[in-house]
């Protein structure tokens, strides 16, 4: 199963974009791998870039958000903080467990799922604030 990013989940802000198409391929490449069968020794270094990844993707868009007074900012980010939270759920169950392919699997199409509903929900909305209160210019 791969989940591409589509202009569907365009935000209107380009650089937030390219982070959440590159989110899109680390999760498809961590799921490809779980399919192929690959041990930890290949899964943990994605999930760990993605963590990381994540990380930083996150912390952009917050910062985004505190210069332009963004209103939802807080809820903006409990739904990260639980987003990173699962990121570590995951992780430190296939560091523990090995990881079994449906529990991993599972787990990554819930990732998958999250970020999807997330850009069309709280991004989306981020972006049409930005355009309101900033002007189109400002999202590239």
């Amino acid at each position: 199963m791969s989940v591409e990013w589509g202009e569907h989940l365009a935000v209107g802000v380009t650089a937030v974009e390219e982070q959440h198409k590159e989110m899109f391929r680390q999760i498809n490449l961590l799921m490809d791998a779980i399919n192929q069968g690959k041990g930890a020794d290949q899964v943990i270094p994605l999930l760990d870039f993605l963590q990381e990844y994540t990380v930083d993707h996150f912390r952009d868009e917050e910062k985004i958000m505190v210069e332009s007074s963004y209103e939802k900012l807080e809820p903006h980010r409990i739904e990260h903080e639980q987003f990173r939270l699962e990121m570590e759920n995951l992780r430190l169950r296939v560091r523990t467990e090995g990881g079994t392919r449906l529990n991993v699997l599972m787990t990554s199409r819930a990732l998958l799922h999250w970020l999807v509903q997330h850009i069309y929900s709280a991004d989306k909305d981020l972006a049409d604030h930005m355009r309101t209160t900033r002007g189109i210019a400002c999202l590239t």
